[in-house]
């Protein structure tokens, strides 16, 4: 039975004085902010108004967000992060210290300097519709997680002309949002208006099954009873499934519009999904093991050998790996297949499999 291996953060197996504090305040170590429940899990929130228990570990609160962070399907196996704050957030400006070493690796790969400030935007949706080369019109409706870009000085005037918007709308627009404002020579200017380079970041955790409310392997539930319980509790299945089915819908198209734009697309997931994506497509990432970012860019990271070697109760993910390559082959013989094998079958089931799933079902005659 699935157990929840990190809770708020910390794992339940070495849960100490320190795990217990930051419990109080239901707070994410990885957000340095108060858990919002990987901020798509607000039908799973908490209340702790008829609760007594609960409001002894959690002091000051009506409602606390589910705090999941990773769950393990048996002992000594490799958890399964099922929220994408810990696997990184850039939410707020905050910079975690447990997550450096995931920042430093995408400021390596997608080369950006250090010593400079950089913009970070989250959620940012774009819904609109573009003209093909051949006049057609296409509709473009995504969300990214995170974009990244340089920052430089720009006259509104010349924003204005760029965007096609007023200028006194880019004014209040700015004002509004908190940019930089300045006046110089009669002119207003935007002192960190967005530029390139544009490294738009996608994060993909995998998901969780509903669950049974008897058996109350429900998240919230099993969140409930894990503070309350520590160890001995139940929690719902891991469904990697669904999680792959999104991403690959997303992983070209994302890629390629970072390229449209002059930038990059970097997909951050967990090693035991790779794993999982190379198990069962035409794609075999180890392949595509790679010290530079091409036009399709995986980024992994795992917990490593730390799950049985370390007995901290809050652990960094360490372990590292890029995987990139082409959206589809290119023309020299030696040429690698493309990422555009990911959505290609690994290898067709025997037909005999069918025919066993059929007589082990009943039918109907139409």
């Amino acid at each position: 039975m699935s157990t929840i291996y990190e809770l708020f953060g910390y794992r339940l197996q070495h849960w100490n004085d320190e795990a217990e504090r930051n419990l109080r305040r239901a707070w994410c170590p990885f957000m340095d902010a108060e858990c919002d429940g990987g901020g798509n899990r607000y039908q799973s929130a908490i209340s702790l108004r008829n609760n007594p228990l609960l409001r002894k570990r959690i002091l000051g609160k009506e409602t606390i967000q589910c705090g999941v962070c990773s769950l393990q399907s048996r002992a000594g196996e490799q958890p399964w992060i099922v929220c994408p704050r810990r696997l990184l957030s850039l939410k707020n400006g905050n910079q975690s210290i447990h997550q450096t070493y995931i920042r430093e690796q995408l400021f390596e790969y997608a080369g950006l300097d250090k010593s400079k400030t950089y913009s970070v935007w989250s959620e940012v949706k774009i819904k609109t519709e573009a003209s093909t080369e051949d006049e057609e019109t296409k509709s473009f409706d995504y969300t990214f997680d995170y974009v990244l870009t340089g920052i430089k000085r720009e006259p509104i005037s010349k924003i204005s002309l760029l965007l096609g918007i007023p200028a006194n709308s880019v004014q209040k627009m700015a004002d509004k949002n908190k940019f930089s404002l300045a006046l110089r020579n009669g002119e207003m200017w935007i002192d960190n208006f967005p530029s390139d380079p544009i490294v738009i970041i996608e994060i993909m955790t995998s998901s969780t099954s509903g669950g049974n409310k008897e058996k109350r392997t429900q998240i919230a539930m099993a969140c409930e009873d894990a503070i309350l319980q520590g160890e001995r509790h139940n929690a719902p299945g891991i469904n990697y499934r669904q999680v792959w089915a999104r991403m690959v819908s997303q992983l070209i198209v994302k890629s390629q519009v970072g390229m449209a734009w002059g930038g990059k697309t970097i997909w951050l997931v967990q090693d035991v999904l790779a794993d999982y994506i190379s198990k069962s497509t035409a794609l075999v990432l180890s392949q595509y093991l790679s010290n530079h970012l091409d036009e399709v860019n995986i980024l992994s990271f795992g917990y490593g050998d730390s799950i049985s070697n370390n007995q901290d109760s809050l652990l960094e993910l360490r372990d590292s790996n890029l995987f990139s390559g082409p959206i589809t082959k290119g023309s020299s013989p030696d040429s690698h297949d493309g990422f555009i094998d990911i959505v290609k079958i690994g290898a067709p089931p025997p037909k005999s499999h069918i025919w066993k799933s059929l007589l082990n079902k009943p039918f109907d005659e139409i």
